[in-house]
């Protein structure tokens, strides 16, 4: 605690790298324009806390409008909940009779949601929540050509419907259905033409219960890449965004609309790395490698020219040719990385920067909690 108040008050010039930067006037921009984004639609947005891990970003979020949360997992769940944030919709199943027990104490404490795909994973949940006398929502999840969790078709939905229906201790709220293979899609005609093939397997689920007496309250999924065309669908009830706070090179690269424009959201979120070595006139050599810049989704690249670093090794990577010309040993300058998400968990730590200077350190509480 004492080493974070220590810098506050610093020039990024003088930070001991590798860090985590949040530029905050870029943050407060992108929850502004996510805010007049949905404007008055018929759909809210809960955006995903796995960007970010921070209560404190959840809390800004919340006051630009946001219902609530989403979470991955029970363990962000439960340090959001602790961070003060009280509506949390958790994305993936819970499953497992110590994590039933945890999901059921948690919705004692606030608004809880959680997807299920299995009658037995319902019962499980059941069991839990009745032993603790609390309530826990649950939506219905569906594969719309993820390929991971969810049942497969609107029969398979029905039967989940069903058990839920018996069940004690539940409450059937609606459906999910997330394509996040289709967010970063280059192309916007692929990708909307995706966005509507998911769409339209939700819809179908959601129709088969519905004619079947089941109230379908709400439809949740969608994200950062898709969000313009899910709010010109419509269908959705709540939509997902998680990476709009920071941004990323990938993300920046897509298509927004049928223009071909980039993204309304700007990149907040850097990695400032030091320059350790100049060995040759055309190679400089950073300290960010694969222990501080995610690799899942290519390398980092310079903030403001876009030009990709190249990964040498756990904690190396290299500037090369005319980008290195102006770079010597002592220097600092900034990484944007190509996945915002997994760079995040690798730090304990954001250094917030204002105009240059630290103005806060937040602690990434939720770093970890992959339980």
């Amino acid at each position: 605690m004492n080493e974070a108040r220590e810098l506050i008050g610093l020039s990024v010039a003088d930070l001991p790298t590798p860090a985590l930067l949040i530029d905050v006037a870029l943050l407060e921009r992108n929850l502004a324009t996510m805010k007049d984004c949905m404007g008055a639609g018929k759909a809210v947005y809960r955006p995903h806390t796995k960007s970010h891990k921070s209560p404190l970003i959840a809390k800004m979020q919340i006051a630009h409008g946001a219902r609530g949360v989403c979470c991955s997992k029970l363990g962000e769940a439960e340090v959001m909940a602790a961070g003060g944030v009280d509506d949390i919709h958790i994305t993936t199943p819970v499953v497992g009779r110590d994590k039933a027990r945890r999901l059921a104490r948690l919705a004692g404490r606030g608004r809880v949601s959680v997807v299920v795909d299995s009658a037995d994973n319902a019962a499980e949940l059941s069991v839990a929540a009745s032993a603790l006398g609390t309530v826990i929502d649950v939506l219905i999840e569906m594969d719309v050509g993820q390929g991971r969790c969810g049942v497969a078709g609107p029969e398979q939905a029905l039967a989940v419907a069903e058990a839920v229906k018996r069940a004690q201790g539940l409450r059937l709220k609606g459906m999910q259905g997330y394509q996040g293979k289709l967010q970063s899609m280059v192309a916007y005609s692929g990708r909307r033409d995706a966005v509507r093939a998911a769409l339209d397997k939700l819809l179908q689920g959601a129709q088969a219960l519905r004619d079947r007496g089941f109230t379908v309250e709400v439809l949740t999924g969608g994200g950062t890449g898709s969000l313009a065309i899910d709010l010109e669908f419509g269908g959705l009830t709540e939509l997902q965004p998680g990476s709009y706070v920071f941004m990323d090179s990938t993300y920046r690269r897509i298509d927004w609309n049928d223009k071909a424009a980039r993204t309304p959201f700007a990149n907040a979120l850097s990695v400032l790395a030091g320059v350790v070595s100049r060995p040759l006139a055309g190679r400089a050599v950073l300290d960010v490698g694969w222990k501080a810049a995610s690799s899942d989704s290519g390398p980092p690249v310079l903030k403001g020219d876009g030009t990709p670093v190249e990964f040498a090794g756990d904690e190396h990577s290299l500037v090369t040719g005319a980008a290195a010309s102006a770079l010597k040993a002592g220097s600092k300058l900034e990484l944007i990385p190509s996945h915002c998400d997994t760079t995040v968990n690798l730090y304990d730590r954001y250094h917030v920067i204002r105009n240059g200077v630290v103005e806060a350190v937040w602690p990434v509480a939720a770093r970890g909690r992959s339980d």
